[in-house]
Formats: C-alpha cells, sequence, structure tokens
C-alpha cells in the first residue's frame, strides 16, 4: 500500500480539457525543446529508471529539485506515486499541464510541495527513492542535503543521482550560463560533482556504504567498432579494450556521474 506523504499538495485538473485546446507551453515540452540533447537526457534517465529496487517501488518517490516536472511526468508514466519538489512556486501549473496534455498520465500519482533542498519539509522516512538530475550541483551546502536525502529515506531506500562532473564549473559553458543566469537570480550556484568528496560526505550523512559509481558511456560519445576491431576486443586485444576503459574512466568522472546511495536497513 502507498502511503500519503504528509506536506505534499495533490495536482486538480477538474476535467481533463481536450489535448487539442491546450496550449503546448515550454514548462510542457521542457527539457526537450530547451536546447539540451534529448539523447542523453532520455538514455540517462534510462539508467536512473533501472537502478530503481524493486522492494520499494511501491513506496512514494521523491523527485528532488524536479524543475518543470519532466522527471515525475516519466515517473508516473511508469506508474510509481511521486512527489515533484522545488523551491520555485509554479510546480502545480507545471504538473497540470503536463497531465492535461496526454490523457495516459494518471495525475493521482502526482503531488508536489515547494521548499529549500536543504531543510525539506517532508516527515522523516517518507520515500522509498529519492531521484535526483542534474540538481545537486546547484546545492550550497551538500553535507546539509545529504542529511536531509538520509532523514526522509526510508530505510533500504536509494537515491539515485545523475549529475555533471568534476570540471563543470570551469567549463566555459557553464561559466557563460552563470554569468547570464546571475542578472535574473545572483544566488544561482554551478558546483562541480567530485565523486570523492561526495562519497565522504555521504558516509558522514549516514550512507555508510559510500557511493555506488555506475560507469556509462556518454551518449553523445559512444564508441563504435568494425568488425574485426570488435572481434580483437572479444578475444582480449588489450589496446582495443584501454580505448573503451580509459574513456569511461574520463567520461564518467570529469563531465557526468552517474551514482547512488542506500540507506542501511
Amino acid at each position: 500500500m502507498i502511503g500519503v506523504v504528509k506536506h505534499a499538495s495533490k495536482i486538480d485538473l477538474g476535467e481533463k480539457s481536450s489535448t487539442s485546446m491546450l496550449s503546448i507551453t515550454p514548462t510542457v515540452t521542457e527539457p526537450f525543446t530547451a536546447g539540451r540533447s534529448a539523447p542523453r537526457l532520455l538514455f540517462d534517465f534510462g539508467v536512473m529508471a533501472s537502478l530503481m529496487k524493486p522492494i520499494v517501488l511501491d513506496q512514494p518517490v521523491l523527485d528532488f529539485g524536479s524543475g518543470t516536472g519532466w522527471v515525475s511526468e516519466f515517473c508516473a508514466r511508469m506508474g510509481l506515486q511521486t512527489v515533484a519538489f522545488d523551491i520555485h512556486g509554479d510546480l502545480q501549473a507545471c504538473l497540470e499541464n503536463r497531465a492535461q496534455a496526454d490523457r495516459r498520465i494518471d495525475e493521482s500519482l502526482l503531488s508536489f510541495a515547494h521548499g529549500d533542498g536543504h531543510v525539506m519539509p517532508f516527515e522523516p522516512v517518507a520515500f522509498g527513492h529519492l531521484l535526483c538530475y542534474d540538481t545537486l550541483h546547484h546545492m550550497h551546502d551538500y553535507p546539509k542535503v545529504f542529511a536531509e536525502f538520509f532523514r526522509v529515506l526510508q530505510r533500504g531506500g536509494r537515491g539515485i543521482f545523475v549529475e555533471p562532473g568534476a570540471r563543470h564549473s570551469t567549463s566555459p559553458e557553464t561559466v557563460a550560463f552563470v554569468e547570464a543566469q546571475k542578472k535574473h537570480d545572483p544566488s544561482w550556484i554551478e558546483r562541480d560533482v567530485v565523486l570523492e568528496e561526495i562519497d565522504q560526505i555521504a558516509r558522514n550523512a549516514g550512507f555508510t556504504a559510500g557511493l555506488c559509481i555506475v560507469p556509462m558511456p556518454h551518449p553523445l560519445a559512444l564508441q563504435s567498432y568494425s568488425m574485426e576491431a570488435w572481434s580483437r576486443f572479444r578475444d582480449g586485444d588489450v589496446l582495443e579494450r584501454l580505448r573503451l576503459t580509459d574513456q569511461l574512466a574520463s567520461l564518467n568522472y570529469w563531465d557526468r556521474v552517474i551514482f547512488y546511495v542506500d540507506k542501511p536497513k
């Protein structure tokens, strides 16, 4: 039985409007029309979804830093009771627009809450999963946030993260973005996610096993092989294998990291 999450509000569509009468706003189509790579978004969400633990899928999911709610929408499509959480005040409209735009979305599975990720408004042990897709690196205080993650996850629950890597804050694209963003929001921050640092913070918060890192290829930099090269790879050719493992080691540290933490039972 899925429990009700305290301090989370349900969305209310009234009677669903015909999709032909709806004005499709950017909050409905984001992030796929916001200049971000759709292959990367879908690939990494697929990895995130595959890391969810079947034993706690009947418990509510927290979409931490949900933005316009696209991850929450996808979770609802999977039949998961999901709470979208973010600091901005437009979550209700974002979720209702998404549910109105597609009759296949069960709006009863979606709820929302506003607040600061450093002090979340939820009761302890409220969630079986916490999903953090491109959000951790916006947090000002990693230890406080991980303490909150530990508090709201159930015993045996899992937090799953998809984040930029250890050189995110200094990339030219990020520097330019921050300069533009701070004109509208002076508090905006873009931080590096350094695995060793996050591992120690997670352990200190109570996730005693630390991070479990999931090295994955980047969908925009996939390795490919001729039949001859793949045969050499399969036969144990050191150079062919190093070409893949060296790429994985670099990509999954400097550019994009996927990892999870489990709360001890």
